[in-house]
């Protein structure tokens, strides 16, 4: 089993609809899930760059050219299914269901065939019709068939996939991943859920399309949306040339309480702040504006950062160890923190403080106990064994709910429990409890974690979802997000660098780190190869960084020394030979 030094700085919209078509009716396809979104948007602009209007069925197509121009009419801009569905039979035409999912394949085969059209996707992916990720098509569902039929004396398809079949060039070109905002169960903090929209003129109103739709039944228990069900987006939200978006709804809101009012405001507002052009936000329903205490009718699209997942709110600046004792790091300057672990040595190995930075959970350096003390001195308040007895802790991780997570390696594998006032509860998740875990973080809103598995040949990076009901904690099973791509993965150490997205350092040689960063979902950019990378000639052993993006990440060398990523600060590096250099979390 492999011992592998840690750090963790913890934390944690729009499930924009598929507008633009995604496609129907495949019997060889997959073709679950919910479906609500307009199948024709032919008068909607939702993306820009080149036109491109493909051309309708020509006389005398072969049954192989209707399906290839079939294809390629999906990839149509602005986004529509008009010509597409000229491809279809009248009955094909009107089952075509194109919300249900879109694809997307890094190449395609000839279409072969005369009755029936086959055509072999290669590497390709799925998303549902909120716009969510869902990886890599199973191989047998790549094959995809295409009766065909004749009507009035021209080759038509008889049955269609219900998906948007596109290019990989062409979604990355015509989508963005972005965040739906909603609420942890608690209504105590925001948690981003990525998705992909299409870019564009209307993307203030794809936002705000997917939010309306919640969160899904899949994620229930571990977010939840404020805004009422039942409530629609009349038409669209125009933006003004002076950055003012204007969301008008339809539907009954005269139940709810202010604080209703105002998680549900934030929620809209937290969505619409990705679009660069909206600087504040008018919501009304029916004929009546929403306000806000001392907003009015306009507010500001900054609102609510006390809900940030990112936790702007917590303590901003690092801490560490220095000769045994606890230090507060700040811009290259130490300063001794006045509670126990900074008055004597306790053997510590590993210091990981809460978001408030008010309590401190310290791993023994043979990593058997945890003890938990006051970051400031306070009266009659002295350190204590809160884990002891253990096989190899890694480093804790603390959530906005002064949970304190433990993952201890035992010859068993991961078991893994948090820890809450006087109790430790342990928690089993599927697919990292029982593994060989590298490491693993928890996001400041309480709702994912990530591990890092040690396999044979090469390391994978796996997630799961936390779902809270009532007084309860369980976790989803965790799936992959990361794997090598025909090379051997060794994975020295994670950290967030955002709330949706989580930074990685893995062994190139002895002498050469490589830092990655991908996506919690797993999506495009995460195939290796293609994330953004960056080359450290050092022996990198410990990751620095914070899901703040204001905060600078650091990476920790065999040899103490400490190395900024992508230098943009003007801030000191902190001292040589600091140990367990740490941001809250």
């Amino acid at each position: 089993m492999r011992t592998n030094p840690m750090t963790r700085a913890l934390t944690g919209v729009v499930a924009a609809l598929l507008v633009a078509t995604v496609a129907a009716g495949c019997v060889r396809l997959p073709d679950d899930g919910p479906v609500n979104v307009t199948a024709d948007q032919q008068d909607t602009t939702l993306d820009e760059g080149f036109p491109y209007v493909p051309q309708p069925p020509q006389p005398g197509e072969t049954a192989t050219e209707i399906v290839r121009h079939f294809l390629d009419a999906m990839t149509a801009n602005p986004i529509q299914t008009s010509v597409a569905k000229q491809y279809l039979s009248t009955s094909a035409r009107a089952a075509w269901n194109p919300e249900r999912r879109m694809i997307t394949y890094a190449d395609a085969t000839t279409p072969t065939g005369n009755t029936d059209v086959d055509v072999n996707l290669i590497e390709a992916n799925q998303l549902d019709s909120r716009g969510v990720w869902g990886g890599p098509v199973p191989r047998k569902d790549a094959r995809l068939t295409f009766p065909m039929t004749v009507e009035e004396d021209e080759w038509r398809i008889a049955r269609a996939p219900n998906a948007m079949i596109v290019s990989d060039s062409w979604f990355a070109s015509s989508y963005r991943q972005v965040s739906l905002y909603f609420f942890d169960p608690t209504g105590q903090i925001l948690v981003p859920e990525p998705v992909f929209v299409p870019s564009g003129e209307q993307f203030a109103t794809s936002l705000i399309r997917g939010l309306l739709r919640g969160p899904g039944n899949q994620l229930r228990g571990v977010s939840r949306s404020f805004i009422p069900k039942g409530l629609t987006l009349d038409l669209s939200v125009p933006v003004s040339s002076d950055g003012l978006a204007e969301v008008t709804l339809q539907g009954d809101i005269s139940g709810l309480d202010p604080e209703t009012v105002e998680l549900m405001t934030v929620q809209i507002a937290w969505t619409l702040r990705q679009d660069p052009s909206v600087k504040r936000v008018r919501v009304t329903v029916g004929d009546t504006p929403i306000t806000l205490a001392g907003e009015g009718p306009d507010f500001d699209v900054e609102i609510g950062q006390s809900y940030d997942p990112a936790g702007v709110y917590a303590y901003q600046d690092m801490f560490g160890l220095r000769g045994g004792r606890m230090v507060n790091s700040v811009n290259g300057k130490e300063t001794r923190v006045s509670g126990p672990f900074g008055q004597r040595d306790y053997a510590l190995g590993e210091l990981s403080v809460d978001l408030a930075a008010s309590e401190v959970a310290g791993v023994t350096r043979d990593r058997t106990a945890l003890l938990l003390a006051p970051v400031a001195a306070e009266t009659g308040r002295v350190a204590r064994p809160i884990v002891s007895g253990a096989t190899h802790l890694l480093h804790p991780a603390w959530d906005h709910a002064d949970r304190l997570w433990v993952v201890d390696r035992t010859a068993d594998g991961a078991r893994i429990s948090y820890v809450q006032g006087n109790r430790r509860v342990p928690v089993r998740v599927p697919g990292i409890s029982g593994e060989d875990v590298v490491d693993f973080l928890v996001s400041r809103d309480g709702s994912r974690i990530v591990a890092a598995i040690d396999r044979p040949g090469s390391d994978i990076v796996v997630t799961s979802r936390v779902v809270r009901r009532d007084s309860s904690i369980r976790a989803s099973r965790a799936h992959t997000i990361v794997r090598g791509a025909g090379e051997q993965l060794q994975i020295r150490d994670l950290g967030w660098r955002s709330p949706t997205e989580v930074a990685m350092i893995s062994a190139v040689t002895d002498a050469l780190s490589e830092v990655r960063t991908f996506s919690v979902d797993g999506s495009p950019d995460t195939e290796l190869g293609d994330t953004p990378t960056e080359l450290i000639r050092e022996n990198v052993v410990r990751l620095v960084s914070s899901p703040n993006a204001d905060r600078s990440a650091w990476v920790v060398a065999t040899d103490g020394s400490v190395i900024e990523l992508s230098p943009e600060r003007d801030v000191s590096s902190p001292v040589l030979g600091i140990r367990s250099l740490t941001y809250v979390g």
